[in-house]
């Protein structure tokens, strides 16, 4: 079983070979990770809504200032998370393929 490789392992292999297909997956890392890094930002944003329910407000923020900052934050991660699945839409397409069968 350890002889079997990944298949995104073979991806990446190829890429590192084909400079087209490497700067394609450069981007769509850097997105990845940065969609990463902003999801951070969600958990941050549930609980200083949280707290500040409780409490009145959490490091100086309301509850309300963490609601107006979770709706345009919301709006972003949406945009973001947009244009990752449009950039793995081949990848979507063949997993929702893989899944109904």
């Amino acid at each position: 079983m350890g002889d079997i490789m990944d298949p995104m392992s073979k991806i990446f292999e190829e890429a590192k070979r084909n400079p087209k297909m490497k700067k394609k997956l450069k981007i769509k890392a850097a997105f990845t990770l940065l969609l990463s890094v902003m999801f951070l930002g969600v958990i941050f944003i549930t609980v200083g809504t949280i707290l500040a329910s409780k409490h009145g407000s959490f490091i100086g923020m309301t509850q309300l200032d963490f609601l107006k900052l979770r709706s345009r934050y919301g709006l972003i991660m949406t945009a973001l998370i947009l244009i990752h699945l449009g950039m793995n839409w081949n990848i979507l397409k063949k997993e929702i393929e893989f899944l109904m069968s």
